[in-house]
C-alpha cells in the first residue's frame, strides 16, 4: 500500500504565515516518515481565510524534500483554464523533479462557481474538455483539441519533467463522476465523509467503468485519522476537532441521505455524535488499532492508497503532528507500506 498525508488549509490558533512555515516542516517530516505524497485541498471563501492555491503552495512546501510527491485533494477542474492547469502542473513537475501528481474533481459548491462566473450545470462537460486538453498538452507535441466548451490549439512547452505524465487522481462520488474516474483516472480517491461500506460500493462502480474502458484504476481512501497511545487518548486529544470539521461538512450538505440514511435524523448539533460518525470513517488509536482497521478497510474495498488528514484546524497543533507523522511512519508505513514483508 501507499500512504499520503492531507494537510489542513487553516488553523484557528495560528496566523497563515506561521501555519505555512509549520506545514513546510510537516511535509519534511512526512518525507522522512515514508509518506508517498502530501495533498492540499482546495477551498474558497473560508472564514478567516486559508490556503487557496494548492499548486503554488505545494511547490513551496515541497522545497527541501527528497522523495515525497506534491498533490491536491482535489482541485475543482471546471474552475480552471485547461492550458493554465497543464502548464502549472508541468512546472510543478520540474520544480519537484517529477514528484507531482494532479488531483482533480468536478467541483460542487455553488458559491465557488458563482465566484468564478462558471455555470455549474456545465461542469461535467468542462472537466472532460480539461482532461483532454491536459493530456494533449503534456504530450510535448503540438495539439488541436475541440471540446464542448472551446477549442485549444498550440504547443505547451516544456513537457513535464522527464517527459513523464503526472499521475492523475480523481475524487468523485456521483454516477457520472465515478464513470469518468473509471475512464480517465489512474487513482480514484473516496471522500472522507463516506462510510467504508459505501466506499466499497462506489469503488465497484469505478472498477466496472474502468473494465469497460479496457483499463485499470487504483482505489484510494481519504480518511481523517490520528495515531496516539490509545483510542481513549485520541478521543480526548483529537476526536472533538475532527468531529467539528465533519459537522461543517454536514452543515454545507456534503453528507447526503443517498449515502448516509441517518442524515434526516440529525436535527441539532447534539445529534451529530462520534458514535454516529466515527465508525467506518475516522481512523484513530495506537499502531495496532490502526493496522487492524486499515487491513479491514483494505479487504472490504480493495484500496491500494490511504490518504490521512491528521492535523485539524482546532488541533492538535504542530508539535503533536510532527510526533504523529513520525509514529505513523514507524508503526504503519513501515509494516504496511510498499515493500513491506
Amino acid at each position: 500500500m501507499r500512504f499520503g498525508v492531507v494537510l489542513p488549509i487553516q488553523d484557528v490558533q495560528e496566523p497563515l504565515d506561521v501555519l505555512l512555515d509549520q506545514l513546510r516542516a510537516e511535509v519534511r517530516a512526512a518525507d522522512e516518515a515514508g509518506f508517498d505524497a502530501f495533498f492540499l485541498p482546495e477551498f474558497h471563501q473560508t472564514r478567516a481565510g486559508g490556503i487557496i492555491s494548492p499548486l503554488l503552495t505545494g511547490a513551496a512546501l515541497a522545497e527541501g524534500t527528497r522523495r515525497i510527491r506534491a498533490g491536491q485533494a482535489v482541485v475543482p477542474g471546471p474552475l480552471y483554464h485547461p492550458v493554465r492547469l497543464a502548464e502549472d502542473m508541468a512546472m510543478l513537475s520540474w520544480l519537484t523533479r517529477g514528484r507531482a501528481l494532479l488531483g482533480v474533481g468536478v467541483g460542487h459548491l455553488p458559491a465557488d462557481f458563482e465566484l468564478y462566473d462558471v455555470d455549474r450545470g456545465t461542469r461535467f462537460g468542462r472537466i472532460r474538455d480539461l482532461l483532454d486538453v491536459v493530456d494533449a498538452a503534456w504530450s510535448g507535441e503540438p495539439f488541436d483539441v475541440s471540446g464542448q466548451y472551446g477549442r485549444w490549439r498550440g504547443h505547451v512547452t516544456p513537457a513535464p519533467f522527464g517527459n513523464k505524465r503526472p499521475e492523475l487522481m480523481m475524487g468523485a462520488h456521483g454516477p457520472r463522476g465515478l464513470e469518468l474516474a473509471g475512464q480517465r483516472a489512474d487513482l480514484w480517491l473516496s471522500d472522507p465523509q463516506r462510510h467504508v461500506d459505501v466506499v466499497a460500493r462506489l469503488a465497484g462502480r469505478v472498477r466496472s467503468a474502468a473494465e469497460a474502458a479496457g483499463r485499470r484504476v487504483a482505489i484510494g481512501m481519504f480518511r481523517d485519522g490520528w495515531i496516539g497511545d490509545s483510542r481513549e487518548a485520541c478521543e480526548k486529544l483529537w476526536l472533538p476537532h475532527a468531529l467539528a470539521v465533519h459537522r461543517l461538512y454536514f452543515n454545507v450538505g456534503v453528507y447526503r441521505a443517498e449515502f448516509e440514511p441517518w442524515v434526516g435524523q440529525v436535527r441539532s448539533r447534539a445529534d451529530f455524535t462520534a458514535e454516529l460518525v466515527a465508525p467506518g470513517r475516522l481512523l484513530y488509536g495506537d499502531g495496532a488499532d490502526l493496522r487492524a482497521e486499515i487491513a479491514d478497510w483494505r479487504d472490504r474495498t480493495g484500496m491500494e492508497y490511504l490518504a490521512v488528514r491528521m492535523r485539524q484546524p482546532g488541533g492538535p497543533g504542530h508539535e503533536a503532528t510532527l510526533t504523529a507523522l513520525a509514529r505513523f511512519g514507524e508503526e504503519i508505513i513501515g509494516p504496511m507500506g510498499e515493500g513491506a514483508q
